[in-house]
């Protein structure tokens, strides 16, 4: 399954929201919280303790960094329960803006992406904070 949006934000904004999991919460409905580590530094094999609410219930779970490759791609694994999730978002940019695609694989239960959450998010905390500036 695939998403596509284009947002107004620059790539590298884009993609450092993107590629700073403790703020997947604000564009993956299911994700409850990923705490951040201030001290720990984004790339494949970064891992990070996070919940999720499936089904209503809040499941305590772990997620993995599998693919980084700044201002472009990025991708998660994330475990909660009995459950595996993937997502992996690429990065293009745009005149004014970036596009970007997120990808979930077909045979997995899909993650409920909010691109619109996204976009707002960017716009509320633009480039600057947190990962945004990798």
């Amino acid at each position: 399954m695939d998403l596509y949006a284009r947002l107004a934000s620059p790539v590298e904004a884009v993609f450092g929201y993107l590629a700073d999991p403790a703020r997947l919460e604000d564009w993956l409905h299911e994700v409850v919280s990923a705490p951040a580590d201030p001290e720990a530094l984004p790339g494949i094999g970064a891992a990070f303790p996070l919940a999720m609410r499936l089904d209503g219930i809040c499941i305590p779970g772990s997620g993995e960094m599998i693919a980084f490759e700044p201002p472009w791609l990025v991708g998660y694994r994330l475990f909660a329960g009995a459950q595996t999730f993937g997502v992996r978002i690429t990065c293009t940019a745009e005149a004014g803006g970036a596009r970007i695609r997120v990808h979930q694989p077909d045979h997995a239960v899909p993650l409920a992406v909010d691109l619109a959450r996204l976009e707002l998010a960017l716009t509320e905390h633009p480039a600057g904070s947190s990962q945004a500036s990798l």
